[in-house]
């Protein structure tokens, strides 16, 4: 599995001070699903959300958000479950001081995790309260801007992030949206696999060993069936509400496009049985 050997990103501003940076990625060297890193900027504290790997292309991301090509203040990497820790230790390497937010289930080696999300602090709203009395942080710049669920039952333990200023859904593996691509009416370019990035116009990332991928995304019956298998709806039922609760306008998940219309209805589609 991994990135490309000629690793691009393409990267564009969600709002003043969220940006977001996609790039190609094959699960097991077949399944072409994408993966993308948010930045966000508060009082000159940027946090990484999904570290990508560090390098000149996360370089340019950043320069965008901050406006300048002087190396940032990055004081916070979240990682959103436990499979994405690959481009972690990237980041701690540059930025030695930067505090890590994970699940206790994380581990990677030669780098601490600063502050852990466990089982007794799962399926609830954890807002500034808990953050600062339950999890132990203490840094305005998480403190007055983000909130968090935790799914520990979902099979990759989910950390799923909340932005209050954009009112935007931060998630990882609890829903992917890679759609079918083409140039055609009713079809979807995929930004993680589009000619920003080197791809041909109308790249099908669906074919050959791919073919499956074409089904993860929310208005797939296969795909609701298979986002809800890993989440355990049963189980995870109060921290998907929790999500639902938030006033939120848009997903940005790790695995394909971002969902900027009808978002809340889309997460409530696919997880019926929780409601």
């Amino acid at each position: 599995m991994g990135y490309p050997a000629n690793f691009k990103v393409t990267t564009r501003k969600l709002s003043d001070n969220v940006v977001i940076a996609s790039s190609a990625f094959t699960r097991a060297d077949k399944f072409n699903f994408g993966a993308r890193m948010a930045l966000f900027n508060h009082d000159d504290s940027v946090i990484v959300w999904s570290a990508l790997p560090y390098g000149k292309e996360v370089e340019k991301s950043l320069e965008l958000l901050t406006g300048s090509d002087q190396k940032p203040n990055i004081t916070h990497l979240i990682i959103p479950d436990r499979e994405h820790t690959l481009a972690a230790k990237s980041f701690k390497e540059e930025y030695p001081n930067l505090k890590i937010i994970a699940m206790d289930s994380v581990k990677i080696p030669g780098v601490d995790i600063d502050y852990t999300f466990s089982e007794k602090d799962g399926n609830k709203l954890i807002d500034r309260k808990a953050l600062e009395e339950e999890i132990g942080i203490k840094e305005p710049a998480i403190l007055d801007n983000f909130e968090f669920v935790y799914l520990p039952f979902h099979g990759n333990q989910e950390l799923v992030t909340y932005e209050k200023s954009s009112k935007i859904v931060f998630e990882a593996d609890l829903l992917f949206n890679l759609g079918v691509p083409g140039t055609t009416s009713g079809k979807v370019t995929l930004e993680q696999y589009s000619p920003e990035l080197g791809f041909k116009k109308g790249f099908n990332p669906h074919s050959g060993w791919s073919f499956p991928t074409r089904y993860m995304q929310p208005n797939s019956k296969v795909g609701s069936f298979l986002f809800n298998k890993l989440v355990n709806p049963k189980k995870s039922k109060n921290g998907l509400q929790a999500i639902y609760n938030w006033d939120f306008n848009t997903i940005v998940m790790c695995h394909g496009n971002l969902i900027d219309k009808d978002a809340r209805a889309t997460f409530k589609h696919v997880f019926s049985g929780a409601f």
